[in-house]
């Protein structure tokens, strides 16, 4: 009688590195950073389903210890940003020149305004009514704001006067 011999390929996985991440799954309402396991997946050559020679480089992954689900490693580069939540009309019209006086660039309001309902040519006289026609502006990224404003809030370069004609 032949000797029976079991033999075939069978994956494993090892668990490789352990921290904290931005799931993109589970961390988009809140940004809560979630415990991760970085894990590499790599086929072995089996013998009586034991595990014995690697087969191949093998693959890393990112498992979200909280929702389980896989990402891939360049995850870890991932930068969470919030969703904005538009606040009722009545409260961004009622707040609208405290907000531009404390930093919001005008075409965020407008673009605030406008998501909550409200026309954009209203959205934009109602920005003109609160800080009129002077303003400052990034020379970089383009976006304007009240007078009293000195730095953008996107890239803190120092702003410049501009009239709305210019």
């Amino acid at each position: 009688m032949q000797p029976l011999i079991i033999f075939g390929t069978k994956p494993r996985t090892t668990t490789v590195d352990k921290g904290k991440f931005y799931c993109p799954n589970c961390s988009v309402e809140k940004g809560d950073q979630r415990q991760y396991e970085r894990k590499k997946v790599r086929n072995y050559f089996s013998l009586y389903f034991v595990p014995v020679i690697p087969l191949g480089a093998g693959q890393e992954f990112i498992e979200c210890q909280f929702c389980e689900n896989a990402w891939q490693p360049d995850v870890l580069d991932m930068v969470f940003k919030p969703k904005r939540r538009i606040a009722p009309l009545a409260d961004q019209l009622n707040t609208l020149e405290q907000r531009l006086r404390d930093g919001t660039p005008v075409e965020y309001a407008v673009a605030d305004l406008t998501a909550a309902g409200l026309d954009r040519d209203v959205a934009l006289q109602n920005v003109q009514r609160v800080i009129g026609d002077t303003r400052k502006h990034c020379p970089d990224c383009g976006l304007t704001y009240a007078d009293n404003v000195e730095q953008c809030a996107e890239d803190d370069t120092p702003l410049v006067h501009k009239n709305r004609s210019d």
